[in-house]
Formats: C-alpha cells, sequence, structure tokens
C-alpha cells in the first residue's frame, strides 16, 4: 500500500478530509478506483464513508451511479453492520431519485432476496425497500400486491415489515396508503397482540400525516376494546397524539 492509499484509507476511517478525497476523486480516476475498492475494506466504517464519498463525486459524475449499483446489490447482501446497511439503503434511496430507470429492474431482486432470503438478508432488504418507497414510490408498483399479501402472512415478521414499509410510502405521498387500508385495518384484530399493537402506531403514525384519516382513526382506536396491556397502551398513547394533533391548545 502507497502513501496516498493509505492517505485515503485513513481519511475513510478517520472521516476527516473526505472533502479532500471527494476533490481528487473527481479529477483523478485512480483515487475513485481506490474508493470502489474501500467498499469491501473489513472495516465497516471505511466502507461506509467510501460509499459517501462516491454517492458525492456522483453527483457531478452520473455515470458512477450504474457502478455504484452493481456493487451496492452485493454489498447489501452481506453487510453486518447496521450504520453500513443504512448507509447502503440511503444510497439505494439516491439512486431512486436520480437515476429511477436504472433501479427499476432492480426492484424484483430485491424484494425476492426479501422473500427468500435469511434473517439477516431480510432485515437488510428491509431498510433498501423502505428507503426506495420513501424516495421514490412510483418505482414499486410491480409489488404493491406483494404488500398486500404480506399483511396476511401467517409470519409475523412479513406483517410487521408491511407495516413499515406502508409507514414509509406514506411519508412520500399519502395516496399510496389506499389500497392497504382495509387489510391493515383487518390486522386490529390480529390474534398476535405485537402485530396489534405494531397496527396500532402505523394507523396513529398515518393519522398524523392526513387530516381526513386521522378522524378515521380516532374513530376505530376509541371503539377499540383490547385486553392485551401493551395493545391498550398504544391506544391511549395513540388517541393522546392525534387529539393533540387536532387540537393544539389542549
Amino acid at each position: 500500500m502507497n502513501n496516498d492509499e493509505l492517505e485515503i484509507r485513513e481519511a475513510l476511517a478517520t472521516g476527516e478530509n473526505l472533502d479532500r478525497i471527494i476533490i481528487k476523486a473527481l479529477y483523478d480516476d485512480s483515487v475513485l478506483e481506490e474508493l470502489m475498492k474501500y467498499l469491501d475494506d473489513d472495516l465497516w466504517i471505511v466502507s461506509k464513508n467510501a460509499l459517501i464519498t462516491l454517492l458525492e463525486v456522483a453527483k457531478e459524475k452520473k455515470a458512477l451511479y450504474r457502478l455504484l449499483l452493481s456493487r451496492l446489490m452485493t454489498l447489501i447482501r452481506k453487510s453486518e453492520a447496521v450504520p453500513l446497511t443504512q448507509e447502503i439503503a440511503k444510497a439505494f434511496g439516491v439512486i431512486a431519485k436520480e437515476k429511477p430507470d436504472l433501479l427499476r429492474k432492480a426492484i424484483p431482486i430485491l424484494f425476492a432476496s426479501y422473500r427468500i432470503g435469511n434473517w439477516k438478508i431480510k432485515v437488510n432488504m428491509s431498510y433498501v425497500l423502505e428507503e426506495i418507497m420513501r424516495s421514490n414510490p412510483m418505482l414499486l408498483g410491480n409489488i404493491i400486491d406483494d404488500i398486500k399479501n404480506m399483511l396476511s402472512s401467517k409470519e409475523t415478521a412479513d406483517k410487521l415489515s408491511a407495516l413499515n414499509f406502508i409507514s414509509a410510502l406514506s411519508e412520500n405521498d399519502f395516496r399510496y396508503i389506499g389500497p392497504f387500508l382495509p387489510k391493515i385495518l383487518n390486522l386490529l384484530y390480529d390474534p398476535n397482540p405485537v402485530v396489534r399493537a405494531a397496527v396500532v402506531e402505523t394507523l396513529v403514525e398515518l393519522g398524523m400525516k392526513n387530516e381526513k384519516f386521522r378522524v378515521l382513526v380516532l374513530s376505530k382506536l376509541q371503539d377499540l376494546n383490547d385486553e392485551d396491556t401493551l395493545v391498550r397502551k398504544k391506544i391511549s398513547e395513540g388517541i393522546s397524539k392525534l387529539l393533540l394533533k387536532e387540537n393544539p391548545s389542549i
């Protein structure tokens, strides 16, 4: 490893002088190649900062997004550090905004990886799909039915992930939520109290974002008489939040 390589890796490991590395990468392809190499570094912080740096470079060198996407598809499957996984997911979100056509073909692959992967891959793919939903939900038209089916799954993890996906979708545009509402409301009576509590949280979150829906959620929660302590607590907290949103002077 020469002095330039040591300087780059040290900057990535400490998070210092990244702006200098970005400038170098804009004008020196060898620095760009080094940064791409460090995406696979043994230290997750080096990989994370390499990705942050490359995304900054990609703002000027748009062709870099294609190379990054190819690497990200591999990295997300093996990432074990949550901060790195979150940064990879954010990168997918950036590409969803900047180069949606580039990412479109990858969506079915990402969702299939979620469906058939082990628990670690499922978690990692959840981060990615949520970020894409926040950034550009139009890309997810082909998997809306799959998310609806997850709400009816026998697996608790699928139901909880679907609720997270729907919350992420609502951050972009509430109109994407309509197709899911009947099944979400049905889950208020799911046998599993963990699912019921998560549904209450999701409904409250949605109600906070939409005035008309807030009235429906308040009505539903006020009529609920759940026997589980956790669910009752979530209902009480949710009603208080929604009432405060309706009447800030309370």
